[in-house]
């Protein structure tokens, strides 16, 4: 594993174990965003699509710079104190009131999909996520697509409120934790969310 690819993992494994965990959202989403652009980078010099090449062969006409602006709006806030020019300090009072746990989903879920597609295979408690974030976006998801799956794990879960749905999230990892199935499937990294130093 290279260097850069084992910084990308552990600072995904760190945020999503703290998002599991229901701590720290600002950490949360700095160490997101900084594993997700580590990975789309590496992703992206080894020729495997992305989400973000996804984006773009769908939709030839998005403006990639203004969606990674969106995306990366609140990482900027957290890990900036100047502006940009460097003449003065950063004024993110407004932006950062809007700042919730929520806005840890969409970086999670992205950082890890493009991890998949580079090393093909992810961790338990990412593939537990990854259905929760699918019960939690149904709206987003196509119409084609068989909800079956999400609906069976995460039963009803678009009619709680956003601590229900992160209790059932940490109810379901540590269910599925342990699962001999699961762990024996050659698509599962074994192994803890966090790396030992």
């Amino acid at each position: 594993m290279s260097i850069k690819l084992q910084i990308a993992r552990n600072q995904l494994g760190a945020a999503l174990d703290l998002f599991i965990r229901n701590k720290d959202p600002f950490s949360v989403q700095a160490l997101a965003c900084g594993g997700s652009e580590i990975i789309e980078g590496l992703a992206s010099e080894a020729q495997i699509p992305t989400l973000s090449t996804h984006i773009l062969a769908t939709f030839p006409n998005v403006d990639m710079r203004k969606i990674k602006a969106l995306r990366n709006q609140y990482w900027n806030a957290i890990k900036h104190y100047y502006r940009l020019d460097g003449a003065g300090a950063r004024d993110d009072d407004a932006l950062m009131a809007e700042f919730s746990d929520a806005a840890n989903d969409a970086p999670l879920f992205m950082g890890w999909l493009d991890y998949m597609l580079l090393t093909k295979c992810l961790p338990v408690e990412v593939q537990v996520f990854q259905v929760w974030w699918y019960a939690t976006n149904e709206d987003k998801m196509s119409p084609e697509a068989d909800p079956t799956p999400y609906r069976t794990m995460f039963p009803r879960i678009g009619d709680v409120g956003r601590q229900e749905q992160k209790r059932r999230l940490r109810r379901t990892v540590e269910k599925y934790r342990h699962n001999r199935e699961i762990l024996a499937d050659p698509r599962t990294e074994r192994g803890s969310l966090l790396r030992s130093a």
